[in-house]
């Protein structure tokens, strides 16, 4: 475990500020590195306000950025996306906003990213795997990613009918 570091305020908010340069991050995670040093709750709070007053810290860019991340790289769902989000102890509405963009993005584009997760997922299936082991491994997959029950419902018995013969 590496050793805890103490760092004074200015120090810790020159550092946190290119942590929060580089990429998106919530006041959470600032929040627990200002607790790994060990600074007072009021010093840590005063520089998170300081991080977001000169733009490094937002937590609306954020949510969008986490919720665009999330989707593109990990093939995350709304479901999965919203508890995640909530683990960040982001605001609902910020939340919404966020899955909103996301709803209005996969419009414009038809994205059809469930179907080709669960595609690429039954491909690495073993041949030969019964057809109910198939689908209660694809409906798992599906599910735990954050989809809505229906539509991995939908899209696993369209995929397990298009590979028929592959299943016993």
């Amino acid at each position: 475990m590496p050793s805890k570091k103490s760092y004074t305020p200015d120090e810790a908010y020159a550092r946190l500020a290119n942590y929060c340069a580089a990429s998106e991050h919530s006041a959470m995670e600032v929040r627990r590195k200002l607790r790994l040093w060990e600074l007072p709750s009021e010093l840590s709070e005063a520089i998170i306000d300081r991080l977001e007053q000169e733009g490094f810290l937002d937590l609306e860019r954020f949510a969008h950025a986490f919720v665009r991340d999330k989707y593109r790289f990990n093939g995350w769902g709304p479901m999965r996306l919203r508890a995640e989000l909530r683990k960040h102890q982001l605001p609902t509405h910020l939340i919404d906003e966020a899955l909103a963009s996301l709803e209005e993005e996969l419009e414009e584009n038809e994205d059809d990213q469930l179907e080709r997760l669960l595609a690429s997922k039954l491909r690495s299936l073993p041949r030969g795997l019964e057809r109910r082991k198939a689908f209660d491994r694809l409906m798992r997959f599906g599910l735990y990613r954050g989809y809505p029950l229906d539509e991995v419902r939908e899209v696993v018995l369209g995929l397990l009918d298009e590979d028929d013969e592959a299943f016993d």
